[in-house]
């Protein structure tokens, strides 16, 4: 069975979900190729589902086994709700592995399927590293991690990154004993001390062991247990292990055959997310820019529009929002302290127990920080506190107008709200 189309996209991740998503939308016919299920890491294997648990924590009183009785149901609801979203706007699923023939046609199953256009949006998947095997039952991943099975008294989590963090929250909140491995000296690198302290200081409070500055160089099961040897030579033991530091590429099968330029980890693109082949892109985390699922949907969404009109792409990654779904969580856009080493800037705060709205909530802990230069422009804002991920999405179409101080204290904010903090930090600059 042979079938054309205009666009193939190898993945059904958020990255490629997006890409057909607007393809569609242009016009154009789509074959989605997915070998798992729809979503990826982003929707279905990760983030997701583990934001829904934390979310059920700062919403809820913690009746755990009301969670976990209807767990594997919403997942089951998750994946049907991701099928039918892209389903219904008319993109061709195919489930499979797809293998390039050539650059045009592709076989998954049976099937051969014919594209002007390839988009690559197969991602990365966790992978062992020497000495730390990966079996998925006892040393397991994400993927794993989220199914909520078979919950083990303890569980060691290799890795303070932001996958590590949210899930000690998340195993802690379910009554687990949580022992946390960083081999730096501190959490969350790429986050400045003062985002990361009330993080680390929570975590603590929650009864979560943390172990920094020292590297985990072996794990094995012993007696029913995960044994993990650290670089000093200690054991810590626990029934799981979940491994969150180490990702390879999932190259798709056969893209030996195409002119295609690849790294160890990434297949190597241009601006506008293109390989050597003309004809064939690389979104996602896959090109190796940045691996975020944020990242991802906006590179879908380029690649879709460069293919309909054929507008150069151009983004600006260091306006790029982030923010970790911890409890509480860390959220911001712009630069970091860390980064301006050597750069004269100033830094505001309030926090939120000081506005207005922040009183009449009750709310205890959190701030806003705003840091400037010295010609009153602003270079990040930066937030600690409950649900502070929904505040800082649609700033960055600001920062790409070279957001101001002038800006802020000219423009409307809605009083009362926590977002009256940013003006209250610009006011506190000294």
């Amino acid at each position: 069975m042979n079938r054309e189309y205009d666009v193939i996209i190898l993945g059904g991740g958020v990255a490629g979900i997006y890409a057909a998503k607007a393809l569609i939308k242009g016009g154009k016919t789509i074959a989605l190729i997915e070998r798992d299920c729809l979503g990826g890491v982003a929707l279905r294997w990760g983030a997701l589902p583990v934001k829904r648990v934390l979310d059920y924590f700062k919403e809820n009183s913690g009746d755990v086994d009301k969670l976990l009785d209807g767990w594997e149901d919403d997942l089951v609801e998750l994946s049907r709700m991701i099928e039918k979203n892209i389903s219904f706007l008319g993109a061709d699923v195919y489930y499979g592995e797809g293998e390039f023939i050539d650059s045009h046609n592709v076989i998954v199953g049976e099937k051969v399927l014919k594209g002007e256009y390839i988009i690559i949006a197969t991602g990365t998947e966790p992978a062992s590293i020497d000495g730390i095997t990966i079996d998925g039952e006892m040393i397991i991943t994400h993927k794993e991690a989220i199914t909520l099975k078979n919950i083990p008294k303890s569980i060691i989590i290799l890795g303070g990154n932001v996958e590590g963090i949210e899930f000690a929250f998340l195993y802690r909140e379910l009554g687990i004993e949580v022992v946390l491995v960083e081999k730096e000296d501190k959490l969350l690198l790429g986050y400045d001390d003062d985002l990361v302290e009330p993080i680390e200081k929570k975590l603590l409070e929650k009864g979560v062991k943390i172990i920094k500055g020292r590297a985990a160089n072996k794990a094995y099961i012993e007696e029913g247990k995960v044994k993990v040897v650290l670089e000093d030579g200690s054991v810590i033991n626990g029934e799981k292990t979940l491994v969150t530091f180490f990702r390879k590429p999932n190259f798709p099968k056969g893209i030996e055959k195409l002119n295609i330029g690849l790294d160890k980890d990434k297949v190597l693109v241009d601006k506008n997310f293109n390989t050597k082949e003309d004809n064939i892109f690389a979104i996602g985390d896959i090109n190796g820019i940045i691996g975020l699922g944020n990242v991802a949907i906006n590179q879908g969404l380029q690649v879709a529009e460069y293919i309909l009109s054929k507008r150069d792409i151009s983004i600006k990654y260091e306006y790029l929002p982030r923010a970790v779904f911890t409890l509480p969580e860390i959220a911001g856009i712009g630069k970091q302290e860390e980064e301006l080493k050597g750069v004269k800037y100033k830094v505001g705060y309030c926090n939120l127990k000081e506005t207005w709205r922040g009183w009449a909530r009750g709310i205890e802990e959190g701030f806003i920080k705003v840091i400037v230069d010295e010609r009153k422009n602003i270079l990040g804002i930066w937030m600690v506190g409950n649900l502070v991920s929904e505040y800082i999405g649609l700033l960055s179409p600001l920062f790409n107008r070279n957001l101001t101080i002038d800006d802020i204290k000219r423009n409307l904010i809605i009083h009362p709200t926590l977002m009256e903090g940013i003006l209250e930090a610009v006011l506190n600059i000294q």
